[in-house]
């Protein structure tokens, strides 16, 4: 894990050369953490780095695809790190767990809904909800 925490601070490092020590800063703190955590909490944790770094870092990390956003059924926006490529997820509704779902297989639906409406795709999302095999019974 510490070498691949390295490596992905190297790589980052190398996308943003001209990053502030208080962007590098929220970078590594975001690429060592485990599971989902909100903007306001990382806020909180980096103490002496700007509110505006932290959003503007963690929309960096976004676009560059090393976090993702995960929309909680509760309204809540969460990010986690990110290291495979285009995915979405499943979020249980009862503890929050999220897993990320690979290979989609709905781009044909969003490029026909798309051309439909006579939009060129950006982008999509989705977040699938319910509850995951350990709260099913609850």
């Amino acid at each position: 894990m510490v070498n691949w925490l390295a490596e992905m601070v190297e790589e980052v490092q190398e996308r943003f050369p001209r990053s502030t020590a208080a962007r590098r800063a929220v970078i590594e703190a975001v690429l060592g953490k485990e599971g989902h955590f909100s903007a306001e909490e990382m806020c909180q944790e980096m103490r002496g780095v700007g509110r505006a770094t932290v959003y503007r870092t963690l929309a960096a990390l976004q676009e560059q695809g090393l976090v993702c956003r995960v929309l909680l059924e509760d309204g809540e926006l969460r990010y986690r790190r990110s290291p495979e490529s285009h995915h979405h997820h499943v979020v249980c509704v009862v503890c929050g767990q999220v897993q990320d779902i690979t290979g989609c297989g709905v781009d044909d639906f969003v490029q026909a809904i798309a051309a439909r409406f006579g939009y060129s795709v950006a982008g999509h999302r989705l977040e699938i909800y319910g509850r995951c095999g350990r709260c099913k019974s609850l």
